[in-house]
């Protein structure tokens, strides 16, 4: 026998509140698993629940899901694997689980025969967020030309479009343009380039 291994990529998922650790090992002992954060070892309890699943040809899914996340729990989660030829892990960083989420991607709006050209970034968060706009990543110089909007999202409750307006499109307004919105709990960035016919 060999080592066991790590098969594909490990994956951080959330779903409602929780935050879910997996991944998939070939080899493993199923009895000799242990998962840490940072250096210490951790303990199944009522925030914390381990289990594996059979995924075929030797391959078995292990999991740990965090209920009722929150920021002190982000940070490096760790999986160790082992059986009697010796050891393997996979490493997540887990940020805080309450940044802003996005609705989908940004995009281009023009208005006024294409007089005003909006690049629109739909976001939600439960709590409340501003938003950045970065250009070529300097921050973009608000002026009468170029406006940052913040508008309720007409689809969302909790829900806010940022738009950023451009009036009079001109040709050094070609970038990359980056939005970053904002929480107390983390952040989340959107790009996109702007690009003239």
């Amino acid at each position: 026998m060999a080592p066991p291994s790590i098969y594909g990529e490990p994956k951080i998922r959330s779903e409602n509140g929780s935050v879910f650790l997996e991944v998939i090992a070939t080899g493993a002992d199923v009895s000799k698993i242990q998962w840490f954060f940072g250096a210490d070892e951790l303990e199944e309890n009522e925030f914390l629940k381990f289990s594996h699943n059979d995924e075929g040809g030797n391959r078995t899914m292990f999991i740990a899901e965090i209920k009722d996340f929150d920021k002190p729990l982000a940070g490096e989660y760790k999986a160790v694997f082992a059986n009697a030829d010796g050891q393997n892990s996979a490493s997540f960083t887990v940020t805080a689980g309450n940044a802003p989420d996005f609705h989908d991607k940004p995009h281009i709006v023009q208005r006024d025969n294409g007089n005003v050209i909006v690049i629109k970034v739909r976001a939600k968060s439960h709590l409340e967020m501003k938003a950045e706009w970065f250009k070529d990543d300097k921050p973009v110089k608000m002026t009468d030309r170029v406006k940052a909007v913040v508008k309720k999202d007409d689809k969302d409750k909790d829900g806010y479009q940022f738009l950023l307006e451009i009036t009079g499109p001109q040709k050094d307004d070609e970038a990359k343009y980056k939005c970053v919105v904002k929480n107390s709990e983390g952040q989340n960035q959107q790009s996109l380039n702007l690009v003239f016919d």
